[in-house]
This record gives C-alpha cells, sequence and structure tokens, in this order.
C-alpha cells in the first residue's frame, strides 16, 4: 500500500535505528537511507537504499526508487555537517526540497525540544530553528518533533554500562528532561496516524524529567546493583573544552 511506504533518512544512525523500529512495529513499509551498501539494515526489516542523505540529487533518486510519500528527515549537525550550523541547514533544505518535489504528503521533521530558547552560544541548534521556519514556508505538509536529552547517552553499552562500571555519568546534576530514542519513533507514529491533528504542529518528546541522582536511585532499584550519579566532568573543564553543550545545559540548570 503506498500509503504506508515511510522513508528514514540516516536509517542506520542512535535516532534512525528506533524510529525505523518504531515504524515496523506500526505497519509501515520503511525504506532506509544507507551511505554504504555494508551498513544494511535489512535484519530488522527495513529496506535498505544506497542514499548519500545530505545530496540533492541521492534523495531525488530514493524518492523515485521507493515511492515514498512520507518521510522522517534527521540532520546531523555534529557528524555529517561536520559541527557547520551551514552545512546541517543544507542538509535539511535539500530534503525539504526534495520531498516537495516528489510530492510527499507527510514529513516529518526532527528538531529539538526548546530550540528557539537556547544563547547563541548553543550553535548545534541554530539550524535547527531555521529549518523549523523554512519548513513552515515550504509548502510541504509537515509535523516536526521535538526530543530533549536522550537516555542513551547515559547507557551506551558500547561505551559505558553503568550496571557494570557502578556509576552513571552526564554532564550535568541537575533537574533535565529526558526521552528514549524508540519514544521518538513512537511520536512519529502518533503524527502519522493522525494528520488531521498533527499536520503543521508539533510535538514535544519527553519521556522523564528528574536529576541524575534518580536516575542512579532508578537504575539501583531497577538492578539491584548499586549505582551513584556523577558528573562526566567538572563544570570548568565542560566550560572549557564543550563550550556548546556547556551553555544548553545551563538552559536547563536554570529551568
Amino acid at each position: 500500500m503506498a500509503d504506508k511506504k515511510i522513508l528514514v533518512l540516516n536509517s542506520t544512525g542512535k535516532v534512525g535505528r528506533n524510529v525505523c523500529r518504531a515504524l515496523l512495529e506500526a505497519g509501515y513499509e520503511v525504506f532506509g537511507t544507507t551511505r554504504s551498501t555494508r551498513a544494511s539494515v535489512t535484519g530488522v526489516g527495513v529496506k535498505p537504499v544506497v542514499c548519500n542523505y545530505t545530496l540533492r540529487t541521492d534523495l531525488d533518486r530514493a524518492f523515485a526508487e521507493t515511492g515514498a510519500k512520507k518521510v522522517f528527515v534527521i540532520t546531523d549537525y555534529f557528524g555529517a555537517a561536520r559541527k557547520s550550523a551551514d552545512l546541517e541547514f543544507a542538509q535539511g533544505r535539500a530534503a525539504i526540497d526534495a520531498a516537495k518535489a516528489a510530492g510527499v504528503n507527510h514529513l516529518l521533521f526532527m528538531s529539538v525540544a526548546d530550540a528557539e530558547f537556547f544563547d547563541e552560544h548553543v550553535k548545534h541548534l541554530h539550524a535547527k530553528v531555521a529549518l523549523e521556519k523554512y519548513l513552515r514556508e515550504s509548502g510541504v505538509p509537515f509535523s516536526i518533533l521535538r526530543p530533549c536529552a536522550f537516555f542513551e547517552n547515559l547507557d551506551d553499552a558500547a561505551n559505558w554500562n553503568p550496571l557494570k562500571r557502578g556509576v552513571v555519568k552526564f554532564l550535568t546534576m541537575q533537574d533535565c528532561k529526558y526521552c528514549a530514542t524508540y519514544d521518538i519513533g513512537r511520536a512519529a507514529v502518533i503524527q502519522l496516524k493522525d494528520p488531521n491533528t498533527w499536520l503543521g504542529k508539533t510535538l514535544d518528546v519527553i519521556g522523564w524529567q528528574g536529576d541524575l541522582s534518580q536516575v542512579a536511585a532508578a537504575l539501583s532499584r531497577v538492578s539491584g546493583v548499586p549505582v551513584k550519579a556523577k558528573l562526566a566532568m567538572p563544570i570548568f573543564l565542560r566550560r572549557l573544552f564543550l563550550k556548546d553543550l556547556h551553555h544548553m545545559f545551563l538552559y536547563y540548570e536554570v529551568q
């Protein structure tokens, strides 16, 4: 069924994989972009489409090959855009323009919760705000998802497992909003299944709110393994070496 086809950009990334999972579970025919034929996503039921999602020509071909009239757009400031807001904006603009040319009937764009409220130092969110505006003016039928901090940042089994180390680390000990990347996919399904409600609207994706000591207590209670909360680095080092993220967390810490 053509209306069940959806193209997910950057489907092999942390967010993309779990968005694909949620869409598949909801009954959609999911096509996922991958830059390499070696990065197969077929094992989870996603149909791979070799496509550099930052290039308009590749995007046009992907829409033509799949016949998808729905698309989930993820832009990547830290990776594909090489920490350039201008390059990230170009990524998103290419996706929006290609979707318009393909006659897409629902574009879901992943932005960030409260993106417009962060100060000028939070450079990795500049393009998100500009792309929301560009999308609203594009004429493409759209919905916007605005997730917060990812739970996966606290427990990435490949890098740091708090149940093995006995410590959960983050860049702030203060109150913060969190969601799982799978929640983003579930929110996308909500918007897709009810376009009359969600076209032209935004949806914040927030699964839980609390401080890092509460995260540690929850992990300890559920697992039976004692877990302590600890800053990933002292605040003065965060300010010195991670200026962008430092100013983002300053916003959270004063809310």
